[in-house]
């Protein structure tokens, strides 16, 4: 899919019927107002993008045709989600990732919210997914999916996602969000992408140069392929406390790194603990499969210079 650019309204005068010249100049009709222009750019309607609230987009009772929407504890300063009672199967509502379009989005353009587009992906059993297209090609992500309940079916979810998508489209285009006011040791004042320079080349063929930043700054990946590839991010909750979590002293700091099962990859984390309230820092590696020792290796250089790098 091609992208086509905004309209632009080009005025032109046609003239016809008249033979005669007529001099002066033509006065404006006094009642004439020129059309207001509506912006429909990811900044003029979100604002800061790195201080947004994603959990202001959506009033939870919203959804209550289909249910009783549970609030949850937010995961990241990038997305909300919610829980979504149906029965005995639960729906997560997640909704707020701002992302920047590289290449073709796959998924469809359907009717649009005012002056916001709208793209569906196709669905699948378990989720159905919506994008809200700002004109500075950044996307917000709505879906709607049943992952926390396998092998659940939900006539619903793909009604769910197009409630969510148009309610959001509505508060978004009428500037109904809020902002945080984050402290001056928060990691949400922190850019991710500027925290690791030097120990880039300790990735085993990573491609330093292939950067993808999110406008809101919290999470930052290097490597467009699965792998090889580096991720570092902030986001909240509790430290992992798995057995399989090792705790080590990374920088003068206690890190707890730990190697996750992913088929046809090997991955490490490094998740560090900031401050006193649920924030985390978390840098993974993403090498192919058979190398979670050297993921881990070149996690460990990757971490001690981040960690260097994060406010006291």
């Amino acid at each position: 899919m091609g992208w086509s650019r905004w309209a632009v309204l080009i005025v032109g005068f046609l003239v016809s019927g008249c033979t005669t010249q007529v001099g002066g100049a033509a006065l404006p009709d006094p009642a004439y107002a020129p059309p207001k222009r509506v912006s429909s750019t990811s900044t003029d309607l979100l604002g800061t993008a790195n201080t947004l609230d994603p959990c202001s987009l959506l009033d939870p009772a919203a959804l209550s045709q289909f249910g009783t929407p549970q609030q949850t504890e937010q995961e990241s300063y990038d997305y909300c989600w919610l829980k979504l009672p149906l029965g005995s199967t639960t729906v997560a509502v997640r909704f707020g990732l701002l992302e920047r379009v590289r290449g073709e989005l796959r998924a469809k353009e359907i009717e649009p919210v005012g002056a916001l587009r709208v793209f569906e992906e196709n669905p699948a059993k378990d989720r159905c997914a919506r994008y809200i297209l700002f004109s500075d090609n950044v996307t917000m992500i709505v879906s709607a999916d049943t992952y926390e309940s396998p092998g659940a079916s939900v006539p619903q979810l793909c009604s769910i996602t197009e409630k969510t998508t148009t309610t959001i489209a509505e508060n978004v285009a009428a500037r109904k969000v809020t902002h945080f006011t984050f402290p001056a040791s928060s990691l949400g004042r922190v850019d991710p992408c500027k925290v690791v320079t030097v120990a880039l080349a300790q990735v085993p063929g990573l491609p330093t140069g292939e950067v993808i930043s999110y406008p809101g700054q919290h999470q930052c990946r290097w490597g467009l392929a699965m792998v090889p590839s580096l991720t570092v991010r902030f986001v909240l909750g509790t430290p992992a406390t798995a057995p399989e979590v090792r705790q080590e002293t990374i920088a003068g700091r206690q890190t707890g790194v730990y190697p996750v099962n992913v088929a046809g990859r090997s991955v490490c984390v490094a998740e560090l603990k900031h401050g006193t309230g649920r924030e985390l820092a978390q840098v993974l590696v993403r090498l192919p499969a058979g190398n979670t020792e050297a993921a881990c290796a070149a996690l460990r250089i990757v971490a001690a210079e981040a960690w260097t790098k994060l406010p006291a």
